[in-house]
């Protein structure tokens, strides 16, 4: 069921994906994630409660106002408070919060965000069950995924690098379903955009992790799933977008 090898076929193609231009099939996928991401820069200046209280939080433990992790981590929150939260919640916080960092323009936003909420759209695929709905926050565990592989190409990360953060991410997938309806589940969401950028950021600057970080023996599908397929990430990555289904 679960790869036990070092080397990983889905941990390869999911970063060769974001780390490659973007095949022409990708124009309607990042044309759809720019108007999400335009969405969410605005309510970067209306945060919702749940923001604003996080966003107090993490500054009164000496994170400073400006602080790309406050930020994503606040707005994750809004966002998941908007509207039910989809693994692209914690994505569009991420790149959000990185482009205000980079001052990115926005087709480089467009296209980080179209490859994260593509990801993570794709290992949701691969593992999705009535049991694991059950028992964990989706978007929060698994959109921390998509939103490190975004947070990756847009820091510009060599393969090796955005391999590092994928690993470094899928450490941290987390968040239960049992906070469902609770403004803790908000935060989960918050929290996985936040977790993604440090991700990326330890990636940066030399912290490594197991290659085969979400099919390997131990890694995130063996520990947290209860069924994995490989192809639902594999197949057709960079052609076929099923973001757009």
């Amino acid at each position: 069921m679960h790869n036990p090898a070092a080397h990983s076929a889905v941990s390869d193609a999911l970063v060769k994906f974001a780390s490659a231009p973007l095949a022409e099939q990708g124009a309607p996928a990042v044309a759809a994630a720019a108007r999400a991401v335009a969405h969410a820069q605005s309510k970067l200046g209306s945060l919702s409660h749940a923001g604003r209280q996080t966003a107090a939080l993490l500054r009164s433990q000496g994170s400073g106002p400006k602080d790309t992790r406050v930020q994503a981590w606040a707005l994750g929150a809004t966002l998941a408070n908007e509207q039910p939260a989809s693994t692209a919640t914690p994505v569009l916080a991420a790149v959000v919060a990185v482009g205000e960092l980079l001052s990115a323009d926005a087709e480089e936003l467009a296209a980080a965000a179209a490859i994260g909420i593509e990801a993570a759209l794709r290992i949701r695929n691969a593992v999705d069950s009535d049991e694991f709905r059950a028992r964990w926050n989706v978007a929060s565990a698994l959109g921390v995924l998509g939103a490190a592989l975004a947070v990756a190409r847009l820091l510009k990360l060599d393969e090796t690098r955005v391999r590092h953060a994928l690993g470094i991410a899928a450490t941290q997938a987390a968040g239960l379903a049992h906070n469902a309806g609770e403004p803790l589940a908000a935060l989960e969401v918050g929290k996985a955009a936040a977790d993604a950028i440090e991700a990326a950021l330890m990636a940066k600057h030399g912290f490594t992790s197991a290659p085969a970080s979400i099919d390997g023996r131990r890694g995130l599908a063996a520990l947290m799933a209860y069924r994995f397929d490989a192809a639902s990430i594999t197949e057709g990555l960079g052609d076929a977008w099923v973001s757009l289904r």
